[in-house]
């Protein structure tokens, strides 16, 4: 109950950010505890479909899962696309209780180039100051540059965008993975944090071609 009073102390800022940016910008406030249902606040949330109880996405769940919170403040100026394609610059702010356990993330995902250039000079100047990070928000996007989270509103969306980022890595199809290869993407996703999410075992054996008992197998390989 206490994490969640703290929590509430930030929705207000929610408003405060997305007022200032404007209607370009999305800005939701996460609960981690509950990572099913986890936004508990947004702002313009139209630009990812996303609305309150959707879940935290794959790459909030890896943040989660690594404690990158413990070595950094936030994590800033990173690439994320929307479902239907839309790539942003998103930052996220870690917050903490007293005993330095994670409760809750801010984010900020700003559509990249907004077309009134005063704005964009508002937002860089914002988001730098906020995250005390001289980077600038509006970077144009590199060639090579890769997409690090995916903007998703269902839970099943959230863990397919996982397995997907993962299977990527491997040029051949999944009939002819072998069982070294399979074992390692169920690793990598436990330690990815997507089975967190509940039925997250059944989609990914039914992608992986195999059983859920057999995902529970990889699961305790040593």
């Amino acid at each position: 109950m206490k994490s969640n009073k703290q929590l509430e102390t930030y929705i207000p800022f929610v408003n405060f950010v997305a007022d200032i940016i404007g209607p370009h910008c999305e800005v939701l406030l996460h609960d981690v505890i509950d990572v099913q249902n986890s936004v508990i606040a947004i702002r313009n949330g139209y630009i990812s479909g996303r609305q309150l109880g959707c879940p935290l996405t794959d790459f909030g769940l890896e943040m989660l899962e690594s404690k990158a919170y413990l070595k950094q403040n936030a994590i800033v100026n990173y690439l994320s696309r929307t479902s239907g394609g839309e790539k942003l610059r998103s930052s996220t702010y870690f917050i903490k209780d007293e005993e330095d356990r994670l409760i809750g993330m801010l984010c900020v995902n700003i559509l990249i180039s907004p077309d009134n250039q005063v704005v964009k000079d508002l937002t860089d100047k914002l988001i730098n100051a906020l995250f005390t990070n001289p980077a600038a928000v509006n970077t144009p996007v590199q060639e090579n540059e890769k997409v690090v989270e995916s903007l998703h509103s269902s839970i099943e969306n959230v863990v397919e965008s996982a397995i997907s980022k993962i299977m990527d890595v491997y040029d051949i199809p999944v009939e002819r993975m072998s069982v070294e290869e399979k074992t390692a993407i169920v690793q990598k996703l436990n330690a990815n944090g997507i089975f967190k999410i509940k039925g997250a075992i059944t989609k990914v054996a039914s992608t992986l071609q195999t059983s859920e008992s057999t995902v529970y197998r990889y699961l305790s390989a040593k």
